[in-house]
């Protein structure tokens, strides 16, 4: 299913996001076996995964271009990321009969392998290369991007959330109805508060606006809109609750399931190795029913990450990295 919405994604190119529900409604109805995210989980995970940008606030979508990006520690492989239309996918597919020779020539050295099918989004497309330059050729006559380590190069641009909180603008006056705070801990991360949540606050909030939530993090008398990642880690940045993971033995970087990384730390991370991060526990080398309850699957975890990667993440947010064995 997710390959087919990626598909059509592709092909339209760009959209509204009732577009976007009407369609990953259409293709669920054709969809056999367990029940299917919600459809903002479907287009979150397009967007982490480097495929789409989306607006919610403008409610519109667009897809990227497509990029054929190296990846470290991956034995010689190159990851497929953005559109990827039905003639590019051909292509791919049969470079060995090519009509132009250059590409039926690279064939030799670079081999699109076979879906990697992964839960929540669609398949992993990536190819065999014996050396970047073939790639970078290929790409260049299929008229397609090439990048060297695109993973390793958006962590260098990452965004601290001072710079996320203040794309939106200020907030001034009431946020919204219904407010909530950040709690400092529990089983809910967001807890009700009396009153009209007028400023002046301070810390992170949650207001009902429509059918949805607006998340704005207050300073005083100010409030930066922003989505709901940002402001969770503003306010973890603030308290000094220092809660990323990290095994170097086994080169993965946990977050806590409740509080996940920003959609460009997101989108930086799984492009190391083009999966979605997937429900652990905080230790798997320990069975679960020898974990305490907080802790069973209650991470996410981003595989293939090096320990100077994982860093300059947990920097970028103001975490200190806490390792584990």
């Amino acid at each position: 299913m997710h390959d087919e919405l990626l598909l059509w994604c592709s092909e339209r190119g760009a959209g509204s996001l009732d577009a976007f529900r009407d369609t990953y409604a259409w293709l669920e109805k054709g969809r056999q076996g367990s029940s299917a995210p919600d459809w903002r989980i479907a287009l979150y995970n397009l967007q982490v995964l480097g495929h789409v940008e989306v607006d919610w606030e403008a409610r519109i979508w667009s897809v990227t271009p497509p990029v054929l990006t190296t990846m470290p520690n991956s034995g010689g492989h190159a990851l497929l990321v953005g559109q990827r239309p039905l003639w590019l996918m051909q292509r791919l597919e049969r470079l060995h009969e090519d009509p132009d020779s250059d590409i039926a020539t690279l064939a030799q050295s670079v081999v699109l392998l076979s879906p990697l099918r992964q839960a929540g989004g669609p398949s992993v497309r990536m190819v065999t290369l014996a050396d970047p330059e073939d790639c970078r050729a290929l790409c260049e006559a299929l008229g397609i991007a090439f990048e060297d380590r695109a993973a390793d190069q958006l962590a260098l641009r990452l965004p601290r959330f001072q710079e996320m909180l203040t794309e939106r603008g200020v907030q001034r006056g009431p946020g919204g109805i219904e407010p909530q705070k950040m709690s400092e801990g529990g089983n809910d991360i967001w807890t009700d508060i009396e009153g009209p949540g007028e400023p002046p606050l301070h810390g992170a909030y949650r207001y009902q606006r429509y059918n949805t939530h607006r998340y704005i993090y207050w300073l005083g008398m100010s409030g930066f809109i922003a989505d709901k990642r940002t402001v969770v880690y503003a306010e973890l940045a603030r308290a000094e609750r220092w809660v990323l993971r990290y095994n170097a033995q086994r080169r993965e970087l946990y977050a806590p399931r409740r509080m996940q990384l920003p959609h460009l730390h997101a989108r930086a991370a799984v492009l190391r190795s083009g999966m979605l991060p997937q429900l652990t526990a905080l230790n798997p080398q320990v069975a679960l029913d020898q974990q305490p309850n907080r802790e069973r699957k209650s991470y996410v975890k981003y595989v293939n990450i090096d320990e100077p990667f994982a860093r300059q993440v947990a920097k970028s947010l103001y975490q200190k990295l806490q390792l584990v064995p």
